[in-house]
């Protein structure tokens, strides 16, 4: 017995050495495969191409990428540590239950390394398969891309550049941008759309960022370190004294030109080249598309943080915070938390006009379900909206479609009219029947398969969607009737197509009319659904088919023992959510690119959209449901918040954020900010720029031609002191910020006032008591001006500036600003010009002192 004893022992310590001898060769061959691999990964935080030290360039600058080749080392590095994970996880592991038993030990080091070893293991693979899914994704859409057009990605293309008054290979768009000025213009392969989603997902904080669309061959993308995107930080000035030095940074952000390409169907449909199908193209366009949109956002998750943290580090962070399995594993858990139902809302809501399809199909069932929609609806809902996203998406409008009428625009028509209904409005009280008739009208309110083929013919048919053509198709196809007679399962089966008894069916993908009893046609709600469709024709009030239809449906309803009236009011709100949910849902920039789409689908001019849109809002806006609704306690508070600042941004006809943002670039880099009001002609205030370079200078006119001469004047000024706006001065100067302007300029010659001068007393009174607030402290409003210090027009304006909080001053103490050999041609030849300066009465002086700035 002891001899066999002795004999189990050797036998242990010899399994226990083994054991000990793998650990060893395990560990040996991890740290091998890391020190092959990490210095690669790292090589990327201070990139070879830095160019610091390049004396040819005007600028410095440090440059990082999202380069496939590191991506491609990077995924490598994950599979080894996956595969290192299972070995060491097998070495590790598979011994501490015999040793247990054995010796009823528990090796504490051992089960330590498992665990690491098996979450190694599980970390390799997550992020080997995001980074190979990344790596796939852009490659499928280059691809695709040059497939539709063979010459995408080597386009050549230059842009000016005011700062180094040069041209630069690639669409590079610098200054303040007036978007809707006819003469801003884009390449012909370019979506202006896709190029703003994109620069908006890079902005960070304060940081100034432009973005940079170029060839491949730029980046470069097929050779080297295949660049995806590569985001520059340029040392464009420095400033201050020898103890204390400031610099300042912008982010230049290069992408292919692939990324932001235009794809319209007009551009590949009359290609003879191409030689395939209409039927072909549009699927081939509605795939490019859903996958640019994931191909930006790719960009967008890596280059931002570079732009948000600018470390030498970030670009292992960004690798790191990519494959993490517990930031992918919350993204799944998260959903099924409590509250999660709530964060998705809101996150739909402050993304409405950027989120996802399959999300906002999420959201809008989130909502369906709050407003007490049964389980049983809900389901027919679900396979209603796949059908009409595999519709949309075979027209070419679907995810990532540019065109203003997609099945995105459709989703936000359906999710906001739910959100828009109060349980309790007008003495009414709304229930789940009534939220359901909404919700499914207003999926089904643009859906007209026939536009494909009315749009190639646009002098008899422009695009988008037919109120008359989408109640045909309903009418045909019966999609309303079946929804509200068949089962779930009966609802799905109206939607398969069966090929071949051998073959499953495909679903979403047709309708089956015959499906429908003929005793079914007659429905209440088929016809509830038919009226609130009518009601959205655009424009409603000049639509005589429409309104007459609306009203037969109505009396018939109201025959059936139906209130014609709430119907009614149901309808004008689906009304309102289609006309307002593009201004709703955006920002500025977003919905001004929405806009000139549907300007496009309507075959208007793009320079008229701002005047053209602020009488459409009249239209609507200015309705008293219309205010009484976005008033109500359960309008989601951004929604609010959002039209305000559309409203002001359209009806201004430019958008004080942007000169507000000028004045604060400019109160960074120069002494003073000055504004000259209603600026006739850029020339003088060139002058006045360049005898005060240490100044900016801003003209805002209403000349729309002038303006655009004055800013290829002020581009060639150097340092580059001045800039232009288009826009009516009236509407602007009120929304300047307070306190943030040194001086204005105003030119102001008597024969301006041939009709009188009380004709424009109110408009001058208005102006100046406005210029009063925005001026900061020791400003002033110079006005250049012909009139005869005894002339009665002299003695009107300096009581206007009295009133206002001006005062007079006689002993000039302020600096001058208009010189005096300036002679202007709208003055009265012979006549005296003089400067007015018109100084802050402290003793009157109203508001805070606070700026924007400071």
């Amino acid at each position: 017995m002891v001899q066999i004893y002795n004999v189990v022992e050797c036998n242990k310590l010899s399994i226990l050495m083994n054991i000990g001898n793998g650990r060893a060769f395990v560990l040996k061959i991890i740290h091998s495969s890391f020190s092959e691999f990490l210095p690669e990964i790292i090589r990327q935080v201070k990139d070879p191409y830095d160019c610091d030290s390049d004396p040819n360039r005007p600028l410095r600058f440090n440059t990082y990428s999202f380069s496939l080749t590191y991506n491609d080392l990077a995924r490598w590095l994950f599979i080894t540590l996956a595969f290192m994970g299972i070995l060491a996880t097998g070495w590790f592991g598979i011994p501490l239950a015999p040793r247990y038993l054995a010796l009823h030990q528990v090796d504490i080091q051992a089960e330590i390394f498992t665990l690491f070893s098996a979450l190694g293991t599980i970390w390799g693979v997550m992020a080997y398969r995001e980074l190979t899914r990344s790596a796939d994704l852009i490659m499928d859409v280059r691809i695709l891309a040059r497939n539709l057009d063979p010459q995408i990605g080597t386009y050549d293309y230059r842009s000016y550049n005011p700062e180094t008054k040069e041209y630069e290979n690639g669409y590079l768009p610098l200054g303040p941008i007036d978007f809707w000025d006819k003469e801003t213009q884009v390449p012909a392969w370019l979506d202006k759309g896709k190029y703003w989603h994109v620069l908006l997902g890079l902005q960070t904080g304060a940081k100034e960022i432009i973005l940079h669309v170029v060839q491949d061959s730029d980046l470069p993308f097929a050779v080297d370190r295949r660049n995806v995107a590569v985001t520059y930080k340029e040392m464009i000035s420095q400033y201050g004294s020898q103890r204390k030095t400031h610099k300042r940074y912008r982010y230049r952000v290069k992408i292919p030109q692939w990324i932001v390409m235009n794809t319209e169907r007009v551009r590949f449909i009359n290609q003879r080249a191409l030689q395939v199908e209409d039927a072909s193209i549009t699927t081939r366009i509605a795939e490019l598309n859903r996958k640019l949109v994931l191909a930006s956002e790719e960009i967008i998750e890596r280059e931002r943080p570079r732009i948000k943290y600018p470390g030498k580090l970030m670009t292992l962070g960004i690798y790191v915070n990519k494959s993490l399995p517990i930031r992918l594993i919350y993204n799944e858990t998260i959903r099924h938390l409590p509250g999660a139902k709530k964060r998705t809302i809101a996150y739909t809501n402050e993304n409405l006009a950027n989120i996802k399809d399959n999300e906002l199909n999420s959201a809008i069932i989130q909502v369906a379900e709050q407003r007490g929609i049964s389980d049983d609806k809900i389901a027919r809902i679900r396979t209603l909206m796949r059908f009409l996203q595999n519709s949309y998406t075979s027209q070419g409008i679907g995810e990532g479609s540019s065109e203003y009428h997609n099945f995105h625009h459709t989703l936000e028509v359906s999710y906001l009219s739910l959100q828009m209904l109060p349980r309790e409005f007008h003495n009414y009280r709304f229930n789940s029947v009534d939220y359901e008739l909404l919700l499914i009208a207003g999926l089904l309110h643009d859906y007209d398969p026939a536009q494909l083929e009315a749009s190639r013919s646009p002098a008899a048919n422009p695009k988008g969607p037919n109120v008359v053509r989408t109640i045909n198709e309903l009418q045909k196809t019966g999609i309303h009737v079946a929804y509200f007679t068949m089962t779930k399962y009966e609802f799905e089966n109206y939607f398969r197509e069966y090929k071949s008894a051998l073959l499953p069916p495909i679903e979403f993908i047709t309708t089956h009319p015959e499906y429908i009893k003929p005793e079914d046609n007659g429905i209440i709600e088929s016809r509830i659904i038919e009226a609130l469709i009518w009601r959205t024709d655009f424009p409603y009030f000049k639509q005589e088919i429409a309104q007459k239809k609306f009203v037969e449906h109505l009396t018939y309803l109201e025959k059936m023992g139906l209130d014609s009236s709430k119907i009614k009011l149901i309808g004008e709100i689906l009304w309102l959510a289609d006309l307002s949910v593009t201004y709703m849902g955006s920002d500025p920039i977003r919905a001004w690119d929405r806009v000139t789409n549907l300007y496009e689908e309507l075959y208007l001019p793009k320079f008229e959209a701002v005047s053209r849109t602020d009488e459409f809002f009249s239209d609507f806006a200015e309705t008293d449901l219309f205010k009484e609704l976005i008033r109500t306690r359960q309008f989601p508070d951004i929604f609010r918040q959002r039209w305000n600042l559309i409203h002001q941004f359209f009806h201004e006809g430019n958008p004080s954020t942007q000169l507000n943002r000028t004045i604060n670039r400019a109160r960074r880099l120069y002494l003073k900010v000055n504004i000259e009001i209603e600026m006739r002609r850029g020339d003088m205030l060139e002058e006045i720029a360049v005898n005060n370079w240490a100044e900016y200078f801003i003209g805002i006119g209403k000349d729309q031609t002038e303006v655009s001469k004055a800013k290829l004047r002020f581009a060639d000024l150097d340092p580059p002191n001045a800039s232009s706006f288009w826009g009516d001065t009236r509407k602007l100067v009120p929304n300047i910020a307070n306190r943030s302007v040194d001086n204005f300029l105003l030119v102001l010659p008597e024969k301006h006032f041939s009709g009188g001068f009380n004709n424009c007393k109110s408009e001058i009174t208005s102006l100046f008591s406005h210029m009063s607030s925005k001026l900061r402290k020791r400003g002033s409003l110079q006005v250049l001006t012909d009139f005869d210090e005894s002339s009665k027009c002299f003695t009107e304006l300096e009581l206007i500036g009295t009133k206002s909080g001006f005062h007079l001053e006689s002993d000039r103490p302020q600096k001058e600003y208009f010189s005096k050999n300036i002679r202007e041609s709208y003055f009265i030849h012979g006549s005296k010009v003089q400067t007015l300066i018109f100084n802050i009465d402290e003793s009157k002086k109203e508001g805070s002192n606070s700026t924007a700035v400071d």
